[in-house]
């Protein structure tokens, strides 16, 4: 099978699957671990705080600048006047025709400045026309300024399509770019590692490929090599390490990945926030995966480093809480790590400080995991003070952080003893409980449901002497009005839960509520002489 063969729609139906899959498990009575949630959007939303430099590929647009290549480094060639531009025919005449250094570099110049259009790059006709293979061969023409500017020409054309990456792989050009991006010069390192990077983010199978051709080995090579590069060559890098970690239809092999994560620890403490922030993105795919692999960013010893970025800009927060999210999901013992590295305490004055949505739902998804951990974690975060901020945001929050809130809630519910269950009713939680009876999200309602059914039992077999108020407050609150409502619901497991809190819980002593009137009785209650 060729490279062209490969379809990237298959991968993204696999993930599809996947996420489909993991909403299933959401609910488990007696597996508390089953509680946790990995992510089900695929990163998306919360990515769109890195902007365009997130994106699996770039392409580098600078146009019409001679002193990108003739003045800043070591790939010097006298500054000359600007040159017109070839057509793809007249590239191939000269190509064709025994070329001096000086046409090749003319035609390569040309060539790329083609491709560097910001708007509709000749992808295609480069292609078609057959050049492919002569940038292939121009990365081992012994003349740097034409191997920098088929390395260049060649980055942008990996930034385009699977269809166009494959047909660079296919030509051959995935090798020689590896061997140029440990060049001695900076320049042309730098270009050539940019255009593996595009190839290694295209998808999981070229990513595997470029790690066949000894990609990974490159990468380390630069990493011991790295106080004396430029910080735009270790961004290049960094961002680099985060496409080997990104694709997860497969996973990168583990050994794979535990190479990278050893980089990664040094790449996060670098001084450039670029890097740091790709660094730290890199380090969150890392951990979006089995519990094998999350056990590699802890034994890196990454994590502390991780945590330090809450304090810093948002842009940095947000791939952080998404790792140690990630971390949370996995076994107790993955958890329980996040707890000691002093998370919790952490996130009381980050909730309290950021205006992002964005953030507080990772937040809240953060401590979801956390909670559906032991009965030990569980009295960590309400040690930490995080109730009354999860409970607020149920209350008050926009409507994906209410939905975090609510899973939160629902796992204290299920996995907490009577004392901690019993603690959100003393942070007054049924106010905001009552208010999201009246939300729509079937999976939010039932949350919510599961929620005020649990405490409501707790505190009658545990705390009776509250019952009276917590009665008061369900009503007060139009808790009783939703409940009514919600007996009316089209979904069968929302009436039923409805139905049993108020059958259980607000039936009048002589059971004649003729309005909590189920919609269908069971066999045994049909006969009412």
């Amino acid at each position: 099978m060729t490279l062209s063969e490969t379809k990237l729609s298959r991968d993204n139906v696999d993930e599809a699957k996947d996420d489909a899959g993991r909403l299933q498990q959401y609910k488990n009575l007696t597996k508390h671990e089953e509680l946790r949630r990995r992510r089900t959007e695929c990163s998306v939303e919360i990515r769109k705080q890195k902007g365009a430099d997130m994106m699996m590929k770039r392409r580098n647009i600078v146009d019409d600048v001679e002193e990108e290549i003739a003045s800043e480094s070591e790939v010097d060639e006298p500054k000359k006047q600007p040159t017109v531009r070839l057509s793809n025919d007249e590239i191939k005449s000269i190509l064709s025709n025994n070329p001096s250094e000086n046409d090749m570099i003319r035609c390569f110049e040309s060539l790329r400045k083609s491709l560097s259009k910001t708007k509709n790059p000749p992808i295609d006709e480069v292609i078609q026309s057959g050049l492919l293979i002569a940038l292939v061969q121009a990365l081992t023409v012994q003349c740097e300024r034409v191997q920098y500017e088929a390395a260049w020409a060649l980055t942008n054309i990996v930034s385009g399509t699977t269809e166009q990456t494959i047909a660079a792989v296919e030509a051959g050009a995935t090798a020689p770019l590896i061997q140029l991006a440990v060049h001695s010069s900076s320049q042309i390192s730098e270009q050539a590692l940019w255009a593996v990077a595009n190839i290694a983010g295209d998808s999981a199978q070229l990513r595997d490929y470029v790690i066949k051709c000894h990609g990974v080995e490159a990468l380390m090579m630069l990493m011991t090599r790295l106080d004396d590069l430029t910080d735009s060559h270790v961004r290049t890098i960094a961002w680099a390490f985060s496409n080997m970690c990104r694709h997860k239809n497969p996973h990168a092999p583990l050994e794979v990945l535990r190479v990278l994560a050893q980089g990664l620890v040094k790449l996060v403490q670098h001084p450039d926030r670029q890097v740091r922030q790709d660094a730290c993105w890199a380090v969150s795919y890392l951990t979006d995966g089995p519990d094998e692999q999350i056990e590699l960013a802890r034994e890196s010893g990454v994590l502390p480093h991780v945590l330090k970025f809450f304090k810093e800009a948002e842009n940095l927060v947000a791939p952080a809480l998404r790792t140690l999210g990630n971390v949370a999901t996995g076994n107790d013992s993955l958890t329980q790590s996040v707890i000691d590295l002093g998370c919790l305490e952490q996130l009381v004055p980050l909730m309290e400080k950021t205006k992002s949505s964005s953030i507080m739902k990772e937040c809240c998804w953060l401590i979801s995991n956390i909670i559906a951990g032991t009965q030990k974690q569980i009295q960590a975060v309400l040690e930490a003070n995080l109730l009354p901020l999860i409970i607020n945001i149920l209350k008050s929050g926009d409507h994906k952080c209410q939905f975090e809130a609510s899973w939160a809630l629902s796992n204290l519910a299920q996995g907490g003893n009577a004392r901690q269950i019993v603690a959100m009713m003393e942070e007054n939680v049924v106010p905001a409980l009552c208010q999201a009876l009246n939300h729509t999200n079937t999976d939010m309602l039932n949350n919510t449901l599961e929620t005020l059914y649990t405490l409501m039992l707790t505190v009658q077999n545990n705390f009776n002497y509250k019952m009276d108020i917590l009665h008061d407050q369900v009503e007060e609150n139009g808790g009783l009005d939703a409940l009514e409502r919600l007996q009316e619901s089209q979904s069968e497991q929302i009436y039923s839960q409805a139905y049993r809190i108020i059958t259980q819980f607000f039936s009048d002593d002589d059971g004649a509520d003729v309005e909590n009137t189920p919609k269908e009785q069971p066999a045994s209650a049909a006969w009412n002489f």
